[in-house]
């Protein structure tokens, strides 16, 4: 009775640590999205209140509570404090509010750029910027939700083959 409790224990464990691996997946899409919406909301008020990075975080700290949002408010804050450049105070508070998190590193480019041009360019570059930024943004999400769709299942079949398959072994 206790071996069946231990391998069944087993065989829920495998299967939890790959839908573990398969939610790692899904985190990333889930980031990526939050970012592209932080982006927009960015250009948005760029382009209608043509507002400074500064002003705009300090009016704006009810959606601090997404990881893109708090990285806004972040560098917004240390732009204001500090006397560094926004590209790298940019990239600084997006690898410490982004570390440990499932992003490859060509999503933490993607998230990094921002500060190459915010504020150092005149409106219309900006807003190429932008535009350039949501296409490589749209590209990263796509390809995340092909390996989502392939990997995820693939992970938690695995995990539940692999518990399977070792209790088949001690039994």
């Amino acid at each position: 009775m206790v071996k069946a409790i231990m391998i069944a224990g087993f065989v829920a464990a495998c299967g939890f640590l790959g839908t573990i691996k398969a939610g790692e997946l899904k985190e990333r899409i889930v980031l990526l999205e939050d970012f592209r919406r932080m982006l927009l909301y960015l250009k948005g008020k760029i382009n209608y209140f043509r507002e400074p990075l500064t002003t705009m975080v300090e009016t704006d700290e009810k959606n601090g509570r997404s990881k893109a949002f708090k990285l806004l408010i972040e560098a917004g804050t240390a732009l204001s404090e500090k006397n560094d450049e926004m590209g790298q105070i940019w990239g600084q508070e997006a690898d410490r509010i982004y570390n440990g998190t499932p992003l490859t590193e060509s999503d933490m480019e993607i998230i990094r750029y921002p500060g190459c041009f915010l504020g150092q360019t005149d409106w219309q570059n900006q807003q190429a910027s932008f535009d350039y930024l949501e296409q490589r943004l749209e590209n990263q999400l796509a390809e995340a939700g092909q390996v989502y769709a392939s990997r995820g299942p693939l992970y938690r079949k695995i995990g539940f083959f692999a518990g399977g398959l070792a209790a088949i072994i001690f039994i």
